[in-house]
């Protein structure tokens, strides 16, 4: 009787142990990982951010964006994209993974970005979506239901439905440690 009394105690410290070193890992975990903000009308009216210094944040994407085009015959040659059979048909799909790095290329308006997740320097358009709690999504040249007409490389294609919900996000730690220099002036008088 004492035997099993002392095995269930060691069970129950063993138990403990584990139970603080598995917090202690997720605490660990969670001190190195990157908190990213989605980026909105409101950060960008906060930071009030002009151009160059758009240029200088790293954003990143949150949620997938899939681009899809038909292709014919005699553009078989793809740089970037991949090439599927779809129905019969070729088609070249070009997917942005949630989370990859982006850059602001050309900031519009303080509204609209084009937005470059690839090196050679392809861009899509962001704009602020006030029915989006004014996150900077996807912008299309037009819509057909959820479905955008984009152009991208200098070639049109179309939007998953699933992509209407990507939207831009940053690492507001890193944007609100800028530091800025000031100095006040003492005032002078007459003398």
């Amino acid at each position: 009787m004492a035997l099993l009394l002392f095995i269930a105690r060691q069970k129950m410290h063993i138990m403990k142990l584990f139970t603080t070193l598995g917090f202690a890992s997720m605490l660990l975990l969670s001190a190195c990982t990157t908190y990213l903000t989605p980026y909105t009308s409101s950060t960008q009216s906060k930071t009030n951010f002009g151009e160059e210094q758009l240029k200088k944040v790293q954003f990143y994407l949150e949620g997938d964006i899939t681009l899809y085009r038909d292709v014919t015959n005699s553009e078989l040659e793809i740089a970037s994209g991949e090439i599927k059979m779809v129905d019969g048909k070729q088609v070249e799909q070009i997917i942005i993974k949630s989370g990859t790095p982006g850059v602001i290329v050309k900031a519009e308006n303080r509204d609209t970005f084009l937005v470059s997740f690839d090196a050679d320097g392809s861009f899509l358009r962001f704009g602020v979506n006030k029915d989006y709690n004014g996150k900077y999504t996807l912008m299309a040249k037009k819509w057909e239901g959820r479905v955008g007409i984009v152009d991208y490389a200098g070639k049109e294609y179309k939007s998953t439905p699933e992509s209407i919900y990507a939207y831009l996000s940053v690492n507001m730690e890193k944007i609100n440690n800028t530091t800025v220099e000031s100095k006040e002036a003492g005032g002078r008088t007459i003398e």
